[in-house]
């Protein structure tokens, strides 16, 4: 039996630039009947504190007197809730075949048509980040990442979660972890990480905030790893960036 991930999970909440997160799993040796415990640490590398396991983002108040939603309203799985005239609303996207996004409605959570995901591997912007990653690679000695499909498709499904339901963690909602949604898309892996971001309006803004924090540029820079996946998404004017790694 092979022995037991060990995670070290730093959650970081930065200023109005934006947010990081860095997951990295490692295979010590140890006692392999055993699960290890996680191990929560601040990367002393940035500013910010450890905000807990989700950080809320529904800043703009509630919707409406006596309804207690945020104004621009949530989307739990394929439900997208709202305020309207004080009293929350609902809408079910799946009897129409439809997702639930943020800002699709006004502003609000609301049903929209299944979207395609980019042709290959990436968006422009997704793809962007993956090329100054290897660029930074390069000049530190270590190989080429090569784009995942799958692993872009766990990132980004991530990225629209954060942005649908108001979070910013590692952890889902759901109570899955980066390398349950990888494991879920079919991805395969030994070693596996994940950085995170909210906030920065392009590639090159997200790879410099991570590469600024020593932790996530770990994981960047790791030579463990040769696969990549990056998932952006936007909804009410929010950019979320998740980037996972594996072997």
């Amino acid at each position: 039996m092979s022995p037991r991930p060990f995670v070290l999970l730093a959650l970081l909440a930065g200023l109005a630039a934006g947010c990081e997160g860095q997951l990295l799993i490692e295979r010590p040796g140890g006692d392999a009947g055993r699960p290890s415990t996680p191990r929560v640490e601040i990367d002393a590398g940035a500013s910010g504190a450890d905000a807990g396991p989700a950080i809320p983002l529904g800043d703009a108040g509630p919707g409406a007197p006596g309804c207690a939603l945020p104004a621009e309203g949530t989307c739990e799985g394929t439900v997208a809730r709202w305020c309207s005239g004080g009293q929350a609303q609902s809408e079910d996207c799946a009897s129409t075949g439809r997702t639930c996004e943020v800002g699709a409605s006004g502003g609000r959570a609301g049903c929209v048509d299944p979207v395609a995901p980019p042709p290959g591997c990436g968006s422009t912007e997704e793809l962007a980040v993956i090329d100054l990653a290897n660029q930074a690679r390069a000049a530190n000695g270590a190989g080429a990442l090569t784009c995942d499909a799958l692993m872009a498709q766990a990132a980004r499904k991530h990225s629209q979660d954060m942005c649908n339901q108001g979070y910013f963690s590692h952890q889902g909602l759901d109570g899955r972890s980066p390398f349950d949604r990888m494991r879920d898309e079919g991805v395969t892996f030994g070693t596996a990480g994940e950085n995170i971001a909210q906030g920065q309006r392009d590639a090159a803004a997200v790879h410099n905030a991570w590469m600024n924090s020593s932790g996530h540029r770990r994981n960047i820079l790791n030579g463990a790893f040769g696969r990549i996946g990056v998932g952006l998404e936007e909804c009410a004017g929010r950019m979320y960036w998740t980037q996972v790694f594996a072997d």
